[in-house]
């Protein structure tokens, strides 16, 4: 069970939480109440965990890690539809994206964040029943993903919820996720590839806690109940609580967290975004846009953007977007 908290009470455990940590600047309140939330209200807990979030933001340089803002000229990790701060656009191989995000890239089967939701958050989408599971696992390593995770998330709160949270007037500091299981079989259910992912969920549930808003799994075959009993084993209870795995029939539960114009045709929605190459979710296995092929320009590094970049970003505030991370 989660733990739930009135108002007073919750009052009460941030400004515990805040007393305890003395020695670092002054969070946000919406800040210190995600790990309070991710560890039920256990004070001393939500403490370890933002302490052990700090520390691991510093030793592996984290705040530096460099961002597309829409103003450095960086490009995109992953296709962006719908945000104010950088006109929509797709994963090209640009100079500075490394070839292992255009590896990585190569073999997922599509994904864009994609406008906002009925609550202000910007929606993901990834077509997960197209990945080339087998190919994602063989031809990537756990430590490219985890770079190119880390790389997605620090765009995703430093530049596209910055975003997000002027439009509404209020901060938004989570995303609405969409999965489509169309396509998927039993090849997808490859244990090497579904390791990959426990690799992305123990980054966001460590480090980046109560950042889900709502997780909808939609067209999920008889057979993701197996791989369901697996990954739910991995998941802290208030994720799973978020989570609404979806069949066929999942048009009207999209809409009613979605306006139907920012929501794809092809999930039971309006837009189709032809604007932009590949529509509302440009895939390199769906061939629906240009192939993304790496040149010499873009270097052969585990981190999600060239070395020259990432060295730059170290010294260069210009590369970091808002590197605030809820500190008043």
């Amino acid at each position: 069970m989660v733990a739930r908290q009135t108002g007073d009470d919750k009052l009460v455990c941030i400004q515990q939480l805040r007393s305890q940590l003395e020695e670092y600047p002054p969070f946000q309140d919406e800040y210190l109440e995600r790990f309070l939330i991710a560890r039920s209200w256990n004070v001393e807990a939500a403490k370890m965990q933002l302490v052990a979030s700090l520390e691991w933001r510093k030793e592996n340089g984290i705040d530096v890690y460099p961002v597309a803002d829409g103003k450095n000229n960086l490009p995109v990790l992953y296709p962006v539809r719908g945000y104010k701060s950088l006109p929509d656009q797709n994963l090209t191989a640009q100079p500075g994206v490394s070839e292992a995000v255009l590896r990585i890239y190569r073999y997922m089967g599509g994904s864009c964040l994609h406008k906002v939701d009925k609550d202000g958050c910007p929606i993901y989408i990834e077509r997960l029943g197209y990945h080339k599971a087998k190919d994602l696992a063989k031809h990537t390593t756990a430590e490219e993903i985890y770079h190119y995770h880390v790389g997605c998330n620090e765009f995703l709160h430093r530049v596209v919820m910055q975003d997000c949270s002027a439009a509404a007037g209020r901060v938004i500091n989570r995303e609405t996720v969409i999965f489509d299981c169309t396509g998927m079989g039993w090849h997808q259910f490859h244990m090497p590839a579904i390791q990959l992912i426990r690799t992305i969920a123990d980054v966001d549930q460590k480090y980046y806690p109560e950042t889900l808003n709502k997780l909808f799994l939609v067209n999920a075959p008889g057979a993701f109940v197996y791989v369901w009993k697996l990954v739910k084993g991995w998941l802290d209870p208030g994720t799973i609580s978020k989570i609404k795995i979806l069949g066929s029939d999942y048009k009207q539960e999209l809409l009613d967290q979605i306006p139907a114009e920012n929501l794809p045709t092809f999930l039971g929605g309006t837009c189709e975004c032809d604007h932009v190459s590949g529509g509302c979710v440009p895939s390199q296995v769906l061939k629906n846009t240009e192939p993304v092929v790496p040149g010499q320009a873009n270097e052969q590094v585990v981190t999600a953007y060239n070395s020259d970049i990432m060295d730059r970003a170290k010294t260069n505030p210009d590369y970091r977007g808002a590197c605030r991370f809820g500190i008043d």
